[in-house]
């Protein structure tokens, strides 16, 4: 009889194993959670075997990784791994090793990442579709860690194993990763050939579009010149691309339009890109403030769990009154260095603050802003609507860009590169008297990749405005950008009449408006969290010309910061 009970409750809790397993296939993971919870509590109280307890917390490790809880995801794996070891089961440890690689490359831990994902192609069968998942899941691993020749070779595996097993759907995956790789190392034809080989597969199997394949489609074409026929690949999945991907497939349709030399469609492209960057950037808050709100209140549950406990631990114990003066002398003087630390950090922030509010009550001064205005009724008035629609799209853009950049310690340099073309094209629209401007940025940079602090160039493009080129008949502002190892220049150059040299040391003094003073005052402070960051350099271009131009040369030395 005891031996029917324990052999039924074994088949009862494997059963229930079977539907959380079932639940989490169809996507319900919190329904699945809740079960795989109930099952650890059962497993643990009854003592059943270590089998039973391995498949519930694989399952509810993978429950957690597909609800983006990562830690508690971590947890069950490596609870799961230390059964799997003692079962001596390598089915049970490939599938342990492959969850905890996937989520470690989902952290950019790429190197634990290829370690346990090799475990786990180790143990694997042969031409299986298990290993065909590792094989597949290792080469974008490889791919992310810039190993390109490991992953290529993986990639080349996977596709072989999968033609074995006629696994037709996973060979289109795998000629869209092959894209990647090839788009990565910008071999455009066999980009080209992969993508077309994917989507004919897809088409084969009647399956949907695929927006990646055709993206990467697309932007290959585009590289190699094929102008017409990336536009319409880049068409093709428009209608049906949401979110990021959406985004990025406007974005390269605004070039190609720029090489197509459309400019209104180009305009039109990135319009859209633009109102739906927004609307991405204030979903992820809502979805960040939400993250925040839920963990504070997980952590104040738990802060007051450990308070009850404390409590009660302290009302058994008798302490004596030296043990109690101790803790409480300890307490004080921690709180004492607390209250100083803090007091401390809270000056601190509150200079940077102030320094970042008025550089951007500088940038944001109200004349600027009724001059523009006043330039868009004027525009509106001579009935010119395109000027004035162009006017008062770049001064919304100009004014959100500042508002949204003042709040933050870093922006991209493609951010902070339109500002100042913006900036610019205000301020030529608005001046009295023309002049030219370039903005010349070094193609070989990675612009939403190089990030700077913001609010600082700004200042320095105004003062060429209004005081470098204020008597030169053909006044031109040049921009220059360019990245030289790790230290990324930028002059901002005008061909004025120069700076004065009244001072000695003028070279080394910034323009005395009220801007470049918060510049100056803004880098130091950078300074004293990154030293040497950051440098400016103001001289004269041609000191022996009648307009010998005045350059600002800032330099920072990227090797300073560690920032993505």
């Amino acid at each position: 009889m005891y031996t029917s009970i324990v052999v039924g409750q074994q088949q009862k809790i494997g059963t229930l194993i079977d539907s959380a397993d079932l639940l989490l296939k169809k996507g319900l993971t919190e329904e699945s959670k809740s079960l795989y919870q109930g099952i650890i509590s059962k497993i643990e109280t009854d003592d059943l075997p270590d089998t039973l307890q391995l498949r519930a917390h694989l399952g509810i490790a993978r429950a957690w990784h597909m609800h983006q809880q990562l830690d508690s995801s971590l947890q069950s794996y490596l609870k799961a791994l230390e059964l799997a070891k003692s079962t001596s089961q390598p089915s049970f440890l490939t599938d342990v090793y492959m969850g905890i690689g996937v989520l470690q490359a989902q952290i950019k831990n790429f190197t634990d990442a290829i370690h346990y994902l090799q475990q786990a192609d180790s143990l694997a069968t042969e031409t299986s579709v298990k290993k065909l998942q590792i094989r597949i899941n290792l080469a974008n691993t490889l791919m992310d860690a810039d190993r390109d020749e490991e992953a290529l070779h993986y990639l080349q595996e996977s596709l072989q194993t999968a033609r074995f097993l006629d696994q037709e759907a996973v060979q289109a995956i795998i000629h869209t990763n092959f894209s990647n790789l090839f788009i990565k190392a910008k071999n455009w034809k066999a980009a080209i050939t992969h993508s077309r080989e994917s989507l004919q597969i897809r088409e084969k199997l009647e399956q949907p579009p695929s927006i990646v394949t055709y993206n990467n489609l697309g932007y290959a074409l585009m590289q190699s010149g094929a102008l017409n026929e990336s536009k319409r690949a880049y068409l093709r999945v428009l209608p049906i691309a949401q979110g990021i991907q959406r985004q990025q497939i406007l974005k390269n349709l605004k070039e190609l339009s720029l090489l197509q030399n459309d400019h209104r469609a180009a305009l039109q492209y990135f319009e859209e890109y633009d109102q739906l960057k927004d609307s991405i950037q204030q979903h992820e808050l809502e979805q960040r403030i939400a993250e925040i709100t839920k963990a504070y209140e997980s952590a104040e549950k738990s802060r007051k769990i450990q308070s009850l406990q404390l409590e009660n631990k302290t009302n058994r114990q008798q302490l004596t009154m030296v043990i109690i003066g101790s803790a409480l002398l300890i307490l004080l003087i921690c709180l004492a260095t607390y209250l100083y630390l803090k007091k401390e950090g809270v000056k601190r922030e509150l200079s940077h603050s102030k320094t970042r509010n008025q550089l951007l009550r500088a940038q944001l001064n109200p004349h600027f802003i009724f001059n523009s205005l006043q330039h868009v009724q004027h525009y509106l008035y001579k009935n010119d609507k395109e000027t004035s629609m162009a006017y008062l799209s770049n001064f919304a853009r100009l004014m959100r860009s500042t508002l949204t950049n003042s709040d933050t310690d870093w922006i991209s340099l493609e951010e902070e590169t339109e500002l100042l073309r913006n900036y610019l094209y205000l301020q030529r629209l608005a001046s009295h008297k023309p002049f030219h401007y370039n903005v010349d940025v070094d193609p070989e940079i990675d612009l939403s990749f190089v990030q700077l602090p913001p609010m600082l160039l700004q200042p320095f493009v105004e003062n060429a405005i209004k005081h470098g080129i204020t008597e030169q008949a053909e006044a031109h502002i040049m921009v220059d950008i360019r990245l030289t190892g790790q230290k990324l220049t930028i002059n901002i150059s005008d061909n004025g009449g120069g700076i004065s040299t009244s001072s000695p040391d003028h070279s080394n003094n910034l323009h005395k408006s009220m801007g470049s003073q918060l510049v100056s005052k803004r880098i130091n402070e950078i300074n004293k969290q990154y030293p040497n960051f950051v440098s400016v350099m103001i001289d004269r271009i041609r000191p022996t010309d009648t307009y010998p131009g005045t350059r600002v040369q800032f330099v920072f030395d990227l090797t300073k910061i560690s920032k993505s």
